[in-house]
């Protein structure tokens, strides 16, 4: 997000109206951070005139468009759940035209850049997500979203994707091809059984768990993991939610790829379930997973791959490389749900 994508008499205002002081002259600076694909983040920081000496505030500006301006009522209908007790707080929000909104929402200070090679902390994530589970069970009001029509349409396009990649980019696909077929054709029927499957059911799910998502912050002396980007909340099985972590850690912290067992006994426990994974249990498991690939995950990383193939202009070859790679993971996904659906 750029200087020039924000209505600065807007952010002066709401600075203002908040703090009940006035800016300072020439006070406001804004600096992009790593936002989503479809929004604009940009830490806000301003210094107020208040006392014998100015005083800084810091926040965050999320220029919300599309799909993705449904954040806001996520927000505020989540507003009352134990899901405000680990998501940044929603400052305010102001709209700025169809589908366009702009959040204000509290900075959240991490506590250690990169805090998963400690696996208590992988395990709070995971407890957190059971109490937002469990307090959403019945569901919440939250804004319209076909999102299985969306997600099958998701999955499609990645087969199409998937049957255009030259021979050799991807080895692992040749022999996950016809997995893949069998999984985008069961689909339908796959996610019906998934969010019946008892006794997790379904709840209301952030829909977009993965370590860029998370931060770990210390509050009064305690580490609690702080979910962001709720654009994805949506209701869902709770097993989409804890497959996503689980399987996206996965691939950068290899103590979480070898506790991954007892992370999801830790899970169902923290749930008030048994912790025993039954082979029933281990199948709705796979087939979240499956879903969270071809959602978005699978398709976007075999984009990649074909970019720049065959002469055309586009990703470098070290990003076309780690998407083979991403891509060969998020199949392994797939080959295991055909395995379990078969």
């Amino acid at each position: 997000m750029t200087r020039d994508a924000l209505d600065l008499a807007a952010v002066a205002a709401f600075l203002v109206a908040r703090h009940g002081d006035a800016l300072c002259d020439a006070a406001i600076d804004i600096r992009p951070i790593q936002g989503g694909l479809c929004s604009d983040v940009a830490l806000i920081t301003a210094r107020l005139r208040g006392g014998a000496r100015p005083r800084r505030v810091a926040l965050v500006a999320k220029l919300a468009r599309g799909a993705t301006a449904r954040e806001v009522t996520v927000y505020r209908r989540l507003s009352g759940s134990v899901a405000r007790r680990f998501s940044p707080e929603l400052l305010g929000a102001q709209r700025l035209g169809r589908r366009r909104w702009l959040l204000f929402l509290e900075r959240i200070v991490p506590a250690h850049p990169w805090p998963w090679t400690d696996s208590a902390h992988t395990a709070r994530v995971l407890d957190r997500l059971a109490r937002f589970h469990g307090e959403t069970a019945t569901g919440a009001p939250l804004p319209a979203w076909d999102y299985e029509a969306e997600s099958l349409a998701a999955a499609r396009s990645a087969l199409s994707l998937a049957e255009r990649v030259p021979r050799g980019e991807v080895p692992a696909l040749a022999r996950a091809l016809p997995a893949l077929r069998r999984v985008v054709a069961a689909l339908p029927v796959m996610r019906r059984q998934l969010l019946a499957f008892q006794p997790l059911g379904s709840a209301v799910i952030h829909g977009d768990v993965h370590p860029g998502n998370v931060m770990i912050r210390r509050r009064d002396g305690v580490a609690e993991p702080v979910l962001l980007d709720w654009a994805r909340a949506r209701v869902g099985s709770p097993l989409e939610d804890v497959s996503a972590w689980l399987q996206a850690l996965g691939y950068w912290e290899p103590e979480a790829r070898r506790r991954h067992d007892t992370l999801l006994a830790g899970y169902l426990a923290a749930r008030g379930l048994s912790p025993a994974l039954t082979r029933p249990l281990r199948d709705a498991y796979w087939f979240a997973a499956a879903s969270n690939a071809l959602a978005g995950a699978l398709g976007y990383h075999l984009s990649l791959v074909l970019a720049g193939g065959a002469g055309q202009p586009g990703a470098a070859p070290e990003a076309r490389a780690a998407a083979a790679r991403n891509a060969a993971d998020w199949l392994r996904v797939i080959r295991r749900a055909d395995a379990c659906w078969s």
